[in-house]
């Protein structure tokens, strides 16, 4: 196809994109076609496949070891971690022969339903402790956390690498003994700090690096003992912050609510990006040509990402470690390359439309295995049956792609159709940076999953739980605790819920009080803090005329500032 810049029409929303001289590039290098929906619809098509927060009992299918698993019951078997890596069942058991007379997304989807799935994504190291727990690698002591790498001792968080002593974290690097952190690198003794990164015994902050014992302020450089961004003497803050009584439930929600409005009146960056030069989204960090990418760390040449850490050439893909030249790729981690439209094929190269495969080449179409290359549907073919068939099938799949339900084509190098995910949209990361209601969900064809019927009594009402952590016995271990928002699926609410004796042990280290909300609602209260994953174009408040990408949408009131504007008010 000749370069050159060209509008099309997403079949999906119906919407507007452009391809740009640089995508066409790409597409010509690992030589697929141009994409027919546009980057959000293709971002959404891939995070329904990332099922972070919803568990089923399951029993493994081999051993028949009780599970919890990320897989409901939908006819596929599951197994445990040590059956489904062992050697007692062949992974080559459930090999399908090709069929040119139908879509070859058929004849996947057909495998994937009857091949065997680990239970739960440990991601590789040494994984402890961490039963309930979700793509976590190198870690121990997880407890309600997802997505986290090399961590320990972190609970009902999210995204969180090299960190330790933590609860309650969204979108965090290398934090010690913090809690309602988001978006922050390097803190220690941290609590509800919006991005803010190289901070040290400090309370309610939004964009402040390098302070220590400060509280209830913003955009700070190099500060301590700062309240209401105002400085103070040591003995006059430590009062302050006692006033404050933040070991109280009470005191600390008063605080919570004052901070909101403090928070309102700062700077705002118009893309939290550090160390990086020629990119455009939010949150990257020492990167490199990054285009309308999110959360992205150590990268180069990229463009439609989200959660991408030490890749190169990458574009439409999410949760990607150590990886290069993937399209349309989800978890395609651990020194992968040379991947296209795959689901969690780790340690692999040269792949193509295949899931949960791990230490695999040179593979198409395959779904559930390790060690194994020159296979097509998981049957074993010799290297030069491989290399003869496989230029086949591509064709194939675009003389004879796949139309779903409402009329929407899957060709070669897609992502896999929707009908395929596993998981309803209400219970993945789409839902969380994208969400639609139940009549939404099914007017697009998607799969929606209905809310659990949960019959936990209570034994402690929200309104009767003791207001300081100092008033707090042992015996509130036995309580089954009532959530306010009473079991609302707008939060996905588990209308109860219980303390570990770990987390009650936090609060009282850090004086602290007890939460009033279940796991699954503070992370929809954390979620607020988090621009979405969409860029627009805005002029500077500061009145320059300066205009740039940020996800600050132009009718939100916030003081968003260009870099020049913003380093000479700030830094």
């Amino acid at each position: 196809m000749e370069n050159q810049v060209e509008n099309r029409t997403c079949q999906n929303c119906k919407e507007n994109f452009i391809i740009e001289l640089e995508d066409f590039s790409f597409y010509e290098k690992i030589k697929v076609p141009p994409p027919t929906f546009c980057p959000e619809c293709r971002m959404i098509r891939r995070m329904c496949w990332r099922n972070h927060r919803s568990f089923y009992k399951r029993t493994c299918s081999l051993c028949s070891k009780s599970l919890l698993s990320v897989y409901k019951e939908d006819g596929a078997p599951v197994m445990c971690g040590e059956c489904w890596m062992g050697d007692n069942w062949d992974p080559f058991m459930y090999q399908k022969e090709i069929d040119l007379s139908i879509p070859i997304f058929n004849q996947i989807n057909e495998l994937f339903y009857i091949q065997p799935r680990i239970f739960q994504y440990k991601l590789g190291g040494t994984v402890i402790n961490c039963d309930y727990s979700n793509s976590v690698a190198n870690s121990k002591n997880i407890y309600l956390a997802f997505s986290l790498v090399n961590s320990e001792d972190i609970s009902f968080s999210e995204n969180v690498d090299n960190s330790k002593n933590s609860l309650d974290c969204l979108y965090c690097g290398n934090i010690d003994r913090c809690s309602w952190n988001i978006d922050c690198l390097e803190n220690y003794n941290c609590h509800f700090v919006i991005d803010s990164n190289k901070n040290i015994d400090s309370y309610f902050l939004y964009d402040c690096s390098n302070c220590s014992n400060c509280c209830l302020s913003t955009n700070l450089r190099n500060k301590s003992y700062f309240f209401k961004n105002k400085q103070l003497s040591k003995d006059e803050y430590l009062e302050k912050v006692k006033e404050l009584k933040l070991n109280t439930f009470s005191g600390f929600n008063n605080a919570r609510n004052e901070f909101s409005l403090i928070k309102e009146k700062a700077i705002f960056k118009f893309a939290k990006n550090l160390n990086s030069v020629n990119v455009k989204g939010d949150h990257i960090n020492n990167s490199k040509d990054i285009n309308n990418s999110f959360d992205v760390f150590k990268s180069e040449n990229i463009s439609n990402t989200f959660r991408v850490v030490n890749t190169k050439d990458l574009k439409d893909c999410c949760w990607v470690l150590n990886g290069e030249l993937q399209y349309e790729n989800i978890s395609g981690s651990q020194d992968s390359s040379n991947q296209i439209g795959c689901v969690v094929c780790f340690n692999s190269t040269n792949m193509e439309h295949s899931l949960n495969c791990r230490n695999c080449s040179d593979c198409f179409g395959c779904v559930g295995l390790k060690n194994a290359k020159y296979c097509i549907l998981n049957k074993q073919y010799s290297k030069e049956e491989y290399l003869k068939i496989s230029p086949l099938l591509r064709k194939h799949m675009v003389d004879l792609p796949l139309k779903d339900s409402m009329g929407r084509v899957f060709s070669y190098g897609d992502f896999f159709p929707y009908f395929m995910c596993p998981f309803g949209y209400n219970e993945t990361m789409a839902h969380d940076y994208f969400p639609k209601t139940k009549e939404q969900i099914i007017d697009l064809g998607l799969n929606w999953k209905e809310p659990e019927v949960r019959n936990y009594v209570p034994t402690k009402n929200f309104e009767t739980l003791p207001n300081s952590i100092e008033n707090v016995t042992d015996d509130i271990l036995n309580d089954i605790l009532e959530c306010p928002n009473k079991g609302d699926y707008k939060y996905q609410c588990t209308n109860a819920f219980k303390l570990t004796k770990e987390e009650l042990l936090f609060y009282r280290q850090n004086s602290l009080p007890l939460p009033h909300y279940c796991p699954n609602c503070r992370h929809y209260q954390r979620l607020v803090y988090r621009n979405p994953m969409k860029l627009y174009k805005r002029l500077c408040s500061n009145g320059c005329g300066r205009e740039f990408e940020t996800t600050y949408a132009p009718d939100r009131p916030e003081r968003v500032y260009c870099e020049s504007c913003y380093q000479q008010e700030v830094l």
